[in-house]
Parts: C-alpha cells; structure tokens; sequence
C-alpha cells in the first residue's frame, strides 16, 4: 500500500511517499502535500493493473544496467563475433548518450531523435538499423523484467534499407576465376584456393578450418563442420553459421576434384586427419607455414586483391564473392533453387532465393511446348476456329 505522510525537516515540511511493490520498500519524498497524494495514488493504480512499478522510482535502473544485464543475459547464446558486435555497437553508439540515464525516463522521442541524428550524420542505414536492434534489444529485456512499463524503442521510424546498398555482390565468370588463379600461381597453393572457393561456395571461416579429414575426397564432396575466425586478434573456434549450414557439399568439377588429389599428395601433414588443409603465411615472408592457420583478410590483401587488379577485375571484389560466384555457377548449370540453398548452408531457402533471384534460367521453350499442347487439345475438344472479321472485332466463339 502506497501512502504519504507529513516530516518536519529543517528546511521546512517535507513529505515522504512510502510503498511495497515488485517485492521491495520504495520511497520518494515530496515538498508538495498533494504531489506525494498524487504520487501515491499512481503507485496504487499501477500495482491494481499489475503493472511494475519500478519505473516509478527515481532509483530504477539506469540504461547501461539495462544493457549489461541483457548482454550478460544473451552471451551464452550468441557467437562470438556477434557477442563483439553487439559490444561493440553498445559501447560507441548507445551508452555514450543513453548510459547515465534511468531506463523508465528513456521515451521514444529521445530514440527517435538519437535514430534521426545517426542517419543526419551520414551513417549508412544497416549501420543505424544495427544499433536501434541493440538498444531495443536491451529494451525487451526491461520490459520482460518489469524494470520499466513500455519498450521506448516501439514504433520508432527506421531509414530505409535500399536492396542495392544492403546487399552488392559481385559475380565471377568461369573465366574469371581461372584468370585469377592463373596470376597466383607462383603462390602456391593460393591459386587452388581460388578455385575451391569459388567452385564449393564455402564461406572463409569454414574454409579456413578445414582439416584434411573434412575434405573428403573419395566421397566428392567437403565436409563443413566447425568454423575459425579471428576476433580481437586471437583465433576462436566456432561452428557454422546455422544449423544447416553443418553440411557435406560436393566437389561438381572433375578439373578441381583431380588438382586437390595432387595437392593433397604433396601436403606435408597429408597423414595427419587433424591437420590443417589450407596453409598459412609465414610471419614477414611469403612462404606458406602448413602448421599456421589461414588468415582470409591477409590472403585478400596480400594475394587475391593484387590478383584481381593484374586481370583488369574490380578491386573491391571480396573474397565472399567467390561464395556467390558458386551459386551463380550451381543455378547457370541448372541445379534447383532448393539444392543451391543446401550446398551453401542457408537457413532458410528465401535466402537464396533473394540474392540469386536474376540468376534463374529464362529459357521457356518447355513451357511454350506445353502451352502449345494445351492449346491444341482444347481446341480439338472444342472445335474452335479463329475468324477475324473485317471490322476488326473477334467472332465470339460457336456455343454447345
């Protein structure tokens, strides 16, 4: 029960609001009589309605306490280099202007205002929608946890995502890839690894942690099972994406399942299953180190970049456009929407069907065939005729 009553102070007479809600004793003091009344009286409505009254107290939690217990909250759940984006975004976008201040003050105005100041400043709009994500991440757990009343990030206007700017890739052509494995071939075995990427569609943290157990080669196809990506500079082993992104893809091109028989054979740990398949790059030369691991952002730099730009190709072409350079090839070739989207380890098929949609043969021969067919027995049922008058109007066909 939530009642004011009268104390003297030494500045004058004060009133305290004194309550019990959510399982703790909260007070406010007022110098007002009727606010603390007024006061009291809104506690007492919101514990009617089952409302948390937390927000209501000048000591709730401030938006940095919101945030960590959140983020402390989803850490098991989430992979590492989504755990450090998530810091990240916290860190430099939302506790600078949010942190000192009390969750149940935060109002969707000053959300608003914060989303349209980011976007003024010219950051991109995935850029912007990835931090809102966060804060109203932090949010849902306050209102979960009945710390404050209403999520302040609902109904808040975003930027919108241009397909264009979201989501450029670049396609390479058959010829393209050789090209550019052809100007890496004094890099051995970088040259290869040109061609598996862009032929098995794997993503580089899964390629990277290939063991030479995964790459099944009398079973045709790479085995993607863990995943290795370097996060503040330290090596962290992972899994997959998804959970179908733990799958078998097959080696389709006879050219390529032959070179990495013969690579295979040279490798110096080709006895050891736990061995790395891929090599590594000594530390200040260009000699490969079987017992290191892979960077991708030095073999893209160092190698695959310098590559491109001696074929004449765009520079900003990124190593993950061989990723979609194998899907593009996989649909040119005829394989099914369905079957692409297994082989690359979406979770979902409208993914593949988003991005590649423009890549689906066009080629409606079969179709004009069957149309053909139809036509032809219909009109044998009917026995129709196409006569066109001279005035230009069509004869309505004869009625049974």
């Amino acid at each position: 029960m939530a009642f004011a009553r009268e104390v003297p102070r030494k500045s004058g007479t004060a009133y305290e609001m004194q309550s019990v809600g959510d399982g703790k004793k909260r007070q406010r003091t007022f110098t007002v009589k009727r606010e603390a009344e007024r006061f009291a009286l809104k506690v007492e409505n919101a514990k009617e309605a089952a409302e948390p009254t937390a927000p209501l107290a000048r000591s709730s939690k401030s938006v940095a306490a919101v945030v960590e217990a959140s983020y402390a909250a989803s850490l098991p759940k989430l992979k590492p280099k989504t755990a450090r984006g998530y810091r990240l975004t916290y860190d430099s976008k939302v506790l600078p202007l949010f942190g000192k201040k009390r969750a149940a003050a935060l109002t969707r105005a000053d959300v608003q205002a914060w989303v349209n100041s980011m976007t003024a400043e010219g950051l991109a709009p995935a850029t912007v929608r990835g931090a809102y994500m966060a804060l109203n991440k932090a949010m849902k757990h306050a209102l979960y946890g009945r710390d404050i009343a209403v999520n302040p990030c609902a109904g808040v206007a975003l930027p919108r995502l241009e397909t264009s700017a979201s989501f450029e890739t670049q396609f390479l052509t058959l010829q393209q890839v050789e090209s550019v494995a052809a100007q890496l071939a004094d890099a051995a075995p970088f040259d290869l690894l040109v061609r598996f990427l862009a032929l098995t569609g794997l993503r580089a943290g899964e390629a990277v942690r290939l063991r030479i157990r995964d790459v099944n080669l009398r079973a045709g196809h790479v085995e993607v099972r863990q995943t290795l990506q370097r996060i503040d500079r330290q090596w962290v082993l992972g899994t997959p994406k998804s959970k179908r992104s733990t799958r078998d893809v097959p080696i389709l091109d006879r050219g390529l399942l032959r070179d990495l028989k013969a690579y295979l054979l040279q490798h110096p740990h080709s006895g050891d299953p736990d061995a790395l398949f891929w090599p590594g790059r000594a530390v200040g030369t260009h000699w490969v180190d079987y017992d290191r691991v892979l960077d991708a952002g030095g073999f893209r730099d160092n190698y695959f970049r310098p590559a491109l730009t001696r074929c004449g190709l765009p520079p900003k072409t990124r190593v993950h456009d061989l990723r979609h350079t194998a899907a593009s090839l996989w649909l040119a070739a005829g394989f099914s929407n369905v079957q692409v989207s297994r082989w690359l380890g979406h979770g979902s098929v409208m993914v593949a069907h988003v991005i590649y949609s423009h890549l689906y043969p066009t080629d409606y021969a079969q179709h004009l065939d069957r149309f053909d067919a139809f036509r032809a027995s219909h009109c044998r049922l009917t026995k129709w005729t196409r006569h066109y008058p001279r005035s230009g109007h069509r004869r309505a066909p004869p009625t049974h």
